[in-house]
């Protein structure tokens, strides 16, 4: 050894191994219970991307006193959304009243991207389709009839069940006239399955009619509605007057005015002309009946004479 050298401290390298020995132990016993938990850890999956969410996140409401909501189940999109909203049922026809609604956020998606929602154009054949699997077993008769509510034109079928129910299929698709080229706008689409037990078809239409879309994108180019409608014509113009509810149609729906006509020994009051009683602006009564007023302004016979008031 040379001279001056420090002797290596006895024992030393055996430390060393001893002490790396137990945490080579436990770092592999770490291991060990890392892979034995992920090998026996389970998530569970599910084969659907349609999720229940509460009934007050429903893109559609009925009207008051209309079906209550029942459930609403929601599947989201690269483009949009779509929900199946259950409404109460009270029919003995198998299968659930629903709204089923389409948001689409942007029409000009491209529908090869996979969870894109389109919306195909209204035919007969579809609707056709949708009735035979929403409504099995009940010949629904599609009405020519014309009518709207207050998103636009609808179209709608009736049709009696073999437990004599009424069941209605009513078909809506909301977009503007003029759909924009730059920043491509929206759509809604509805469909509206409801059965009933002795239910009229006026019953079930005022469903389709008083529905409320109470969801929308907050994005600016998002419009199906369109343009607002123009105000009516004359608004705010002279001389085109503009009556409360009810003052338009009836031209003797006026408040009674009375005149008194004085006399010698008594006064009678006589009104203008019949007239109809204005209580508020939705309701008027009918006209009253003048009374019977005397021809002549002599006191009657057999009546004590009355004298007029002091004059001031």
């Amino acid at each position: 050894m040379p001279f001056g050298a420090a002797a290596p401290e006895a024992g030393s390298g055996h430390r060393q191994a001893g002490g790396l020995g137990p945490f080579l132990k436990l770092l592999a016993a770490v291991a060990l219970m890392s892979v034995a938990a992920c090998a026996g850890r389970s998530d569970l999956g599910y084969a659907t991307l349609t999720t229940e969410v509460p009934a007050t996140r429903a893109i559609v409401v009925p009207p008051p006193g209309g079906p209550s909501i029942v459930a609403v189940l929601q599947r989201l999109y690269q483009n949009g959304i779509a929900q199946e909203i259950a409404l109460s049922t009270a029919s003995r026809t198998s299968g659930q009243n629903a709204f089923y609604v389409s948001l689409l956020n942007n029409t000009a998606s491209n529908m090869e991207i996979p969870e894109t929602l389109s919306l195909p154009p209204l035919t007969p054949d579809r609707i056709e389709r949708e009735m035979e699997e929403r409504i099995p077993g009940v010949a629904m008769q599609t009405s020519l009839v014309y009518v709207q509510n207050k998103f636009g034109p609808f179209g709608f079928a009736t049709g009696r069940s073999p437990q004599g129910d009424l069941c209605l299929y009513a078909w809506q698709r909301i977009e503007p006239e003029e759909p924009a080229i730059l920043v491509p706008g929206g759509a809604i689409s509805v469909r509206l399955r409801l059965c009933g037990a002795d239910a009229s078809i006026d019953q079930l239409l005022r469903i389709m009619y008083g529905y409320t879309i109470s969801a929308y994108y907050r994005q600016e180019s998002w419009n199906p509605y369109g343009d607002p409608p123009s105000p009516p014509a004359g608004f705010g113009q002279t001389d085109a007057p503009m009556y409360p509810l009810g003052l338009d149609r009836r031209e003797d729906a006026t408040v009674i005015r009375r005149r008194v006509l004085p006399s010698e020994s008594h006064r009678a009051v006589v009104p203008d002309e019949p007239s109809g009683r204005v209580i508020d602006k939705d309701t008027v009564l009918p006209p009253v009946p003048a009374p019977t007023v005397p021809q002549t302004t002599s006191p009657l016979g057999g009546y004590p004479v009355v004298p007029p008031p002091p004059t001031q």
